[in-house]
This record gives structure tokens, C-alpha cells and sequence, in this order.
């Protein structure tokens, strides 16, 4: 799908280059011998349903952003008329009320554990979909081996991390909810090494950073 065509929203075609925020959203455990076709197909549905209710919260609708499915995750690509700074401040914790209102009607086989992580950067369209160096990065973040083992040990609903450029010019100089910590970690992923940051909501982090030295923990306020 691409961009509606509504006031304000330029169909994909139209931005290709343009800096747009984009999110990528990746099930825990999703191929998991527990779940077979019928749960995997339950919990694929409860995926978009999250990110769908998540996202109209922010007064983001389904019908204007850009959307790629992966089988155990999605990417958004949004336009880049929505504001980062709301997506950075409320998107965690709208995302954590939609897992929590599936996960209250789920087996525990279909319980959804969340990792998502938030980008902004160009993002480039072709007939085939949309690419580019920013999108990479944004899937290396819920990659990262602190992101997985931060949702793994706390046991949480979800780790929503955010790109050192979304916090930098988005978060830093601006108060977060009270629910919202980000942390930071520095990873490697491929042949990328990089810092970004994360907050838990639904469990604990614990002592991820201070305690494990393999997480390669750097200051908070460097």
C-alpha cells in the first residue's frame, strides 16, 4: 500500500528522499513450538491490531502511512507530517495498553512480548516497496542483542527503542511520562556499532546496563 492520497499526505511516490519516521514492530518467540499455524495466524492478527490501535491513538490512521509486512513483524513507514516528538512520548505507552488489552484475551501460547523501535530518516520508494540506509538501521535497533535481552530478562510487554538521533532531537530537551524511561546502550549488529536507547514498559530492566558487562554499557548523560 502506499500513502492515500488526503490533504496533506503525498502518495510515496511523491516523498521518495524524504525524511519520514518509520517504526519497525517484531513479535518475541513468534516461531516458537508452541505456536502452530492457527496461533501464529491469531497472533499475527493481534500484531496489527496493536500497532493499528497504537497508532490511531496518536492520530495516525491505517489509510496514511506506508505499511511492509515481515510474517513475525511489520515496518510503518509514516509521513513526515507527524509530529516525532508525540510518536517518542505517548507511542510506548499506547503500545503497551494495546498488548496488554490482547494479551488479556489470549491463550498463553498467543501472548505477544514486543520489541519496536523508532527511526527518522530518508526513506527512498521504488515499484518493488521502500528502502534505504535509515530503514536498515531502524531494524538493526530491535535486533540489537541489549533491545532482545532487555525484553527476554524482564520478562516485559515491550521494549520500544529509539535511534541516538530521535533521542538527540526529539527526546532529550523534552520531559517524557512518568512510565517512560529511556536507558542507553551501545551494540553491534552486522558490521554496525552503534548507541541508541530503551525503555521497558509492562516488566523491569533491571541492573541491564550496570551489571552485564557483554550489554557494553555507556554513561546515561555522557
Amino acid at each position: 500500500m502506499t500513502f492515500a492520497q488526503l490533504p496533506g499526505y503525498p502518495n510515496m511516490g511523491d516523498i521518495s528522499g524524504t525524511y519520514c519516521p518509520h517504526l519497525f514492530f517484531d513479535v518475541a518467540g513468534f516461531g516458537h513450538l508452541d505456536r502452530d499455524a492457527d496461533i501464529q495466524q491469531a497472533v499475527r492478527r493481534g500484531l496489527y491490531q496493536i500497532v493499528s490501535g497504537a497508532l490511531a491513538r496518536a492520530a495516525v490512521s491505517h489509510t496514511v502511512y506506508y505499511r511492509q509486512d515481515y510474517g513475525d513483524g511489520v515496518l510503518a513507514v509514516l509521513p513526515p507530517t507527524v509530529p516525532a516528538l508525540a510518536l517518542a512520548e505517548g507511542l510506548p505507552i499506547w503500545l503497551h495498553l494495546e498488548i496488554r488489552r490482547y494479551n488479556k484475551c489470549a491463550s498463553p501460547a498467543a501472548r505477544i512480548q514486543l520489541r519496536s523501535a523508532l527511526h527518522i530518516g530518508p526513506v527512498y520508494r521504488d515499484e518493488q516497496g521502500v528502502s534505504g540506509r535509515a530503514l536498515i538501521h531502524a531494524a538493526r535497533l530491535i535486533n540489537a542483542q541489549p533491545v532482545r535481552r532487555a525484553l527476554a530478562d524482564s520478562r516485559a510487554d515491550l521494549v520500544f527503542a529509539v535511534s541516538e538521533r530521535v533521542y538527540d532531537e526529539v527526546i532529550r530537551d523534552h520531559p517524557t511520562p512518568a512510565d517512560v524511561e529511556y536507558r542507553r546502550f551501545a551494540a553491534r549488529v552486522k558490521e554496525d556499532e552503534f548507541t541508541a536507547w530503551f525503555t521497558v514498559l509492562g516488566g523491569h530492566a533491571g541492573p541491564l546496563l550496570e551489571d552485564r558487562p557483554p550489554l557494553r554499557a555507556v554513561p546515561d548523560h555522557p
